[in-house]
Formats: structure tokens, sequence, C-alpha cells
């Protein structure tokens, strides 16, 4: 594999993770918007509803790190081939 091909497979499957965390991100809070402003129900499945959209806030949290920790992952790539040269 040649040396330029590696950092832009790394910039590739982070630029296809931000996407991808972006998408999830604005269904995710669409869906909630939804729920919130169209839900009329009884205490106990409201209760339920709010650890689910909890649970789906965790989720979204989760994949924005990990495209954070992904992007410092290529700025060391980047740094460690720029020493290199």
């Amino acid at each position: 594999m040649n040396r330029n091909e590696e950092p832009a497979r790394s910039r590739r499957r982070l630029t296809e993770r931000l996407a991808c965390t972006l998408v999830f991100t604005v269904v995710q809070l669409w869906a909630a918007a939804v729920i919130v402003t169209q839900l009329e129900t009884t205490a106990l499945v409201a209760a339920a509803v709010a650890l689910v959209l909890a649970g789906g806030l965790v989720a979204v949290h989760d994949a924005w790190r990990g495209v954070r920790a992904n992007r410092r992952e290529l700025d060391a790539e980047i740094r460690e081939s720029l020493v290199r040269l």
C-alpha cells in the first residue's frame, strides 16, 4: 500500500462516520421532538418513553465521542507521517 493511500483511507472513514453520525443525530432529535410534542398518554407510558428517549440521546453522545476519537487518531497518523518525512 502506498504511503499516501493510508491517510486518504483514514480521512474517508472519518468523513463517512461523521456523515452517518450527523444523519443519526438529526433523525434522533427529530424523533424526540415529534414524540414530545405529539404524545398524549398515561404517566407510566410517558416515563417509559422518557427512558427510551434518554437512551437515544446517550447513543447520540456515544456516536459523537467515537467521531472525536477517530479524529484524534487521524491527527496522530498525520503527525506521524510528517515526522517520517
